[in-house]
């Protein structure tokens, strides 16, 4: 992730910074879901599942080192600055947006009901015989994993391949939004997504 600071954060997913003021500045380093993968300077989305609610690990992640929590509700004993916010998933997906328009180099959206992963190796190798390319890891590819890549994307990459998945009607409208590419690739069209 290139720079963003707290305050930027906040103001992208219209979100209430608390903690101290002098750190409404510190910029994070990377965006997570899942606590495990909680490194020093990183934002921590407290997303709400079906069967865990990401609020429960907020002390574990202050613990590891994240520089602020995105959080539905106040922490009883916050480590650390939280943005406080109506919905966490909401408010990656303004984030994400946001991000978004700061990136000036050129995405390319892979889609389909098949074959989405194989494609998308074949064009990032293809593209990397001349660019920094960045990928979708594995196949983040949800209105939570595309959020979480393009946070992924870094100043040093020219280029981006990433992947877009639908599991429900509309969903495919937010994801584009958010990622927002300038070229498109669909492997192709099963009866289950039409």
């Amino acid at each position: 992730m290139k720079e963003m600071s707290l305050e930027q954060i906040a103001r992208a997913c219209k979100g209430i910074y608390t903690g101290e003021d002098s750190r409404r500045s510190l910029e994070v380093s990377g965006v997570v879901i899942d606590s495990r993968k909680v490194e020093s300077g990183y934002l921590f989305a407290a997303i709400k599942g079906e069967r865990v609610d990401g609020h429960s690990f907020i002390p574990s992640v202050f613990a590891k080192g994240a520089a602020c929590v995105l959080c539905e509700q106040a922490p009883e004993h916050p480590a650390g600055p939280y943005i406080l916010v109506d919905s966490c998933l909401e408010a990656l997906k303004s984030l994400a947006e946001y991000y978004r328009s700061t990136l000036s180099i050129p995405i390319v959206g892979i889609t389909g009901s098949v074959g989405k992963t194989t494609t998308r190796e074949m064009v990032a190798t293809a593209l990397s015989a001349g660019f920094q390319v960045f990928k979708t890891p594995g196949n983040y590819n949800s209105q939570v994993g595309v959020p979480v890549t393009l946070s992924e994307i870094g100043q040093e990459d020219e280029i981006a391949v990433i992947e877009l998945g639908m599991s429900e009607p509309g969903e495919m409208t937010v994801i584009a939004r958010i990622a927002q590419v300038d070229m498109a690739i669909i492997t192709n069209i099963g009866v289950t997504h039409i």
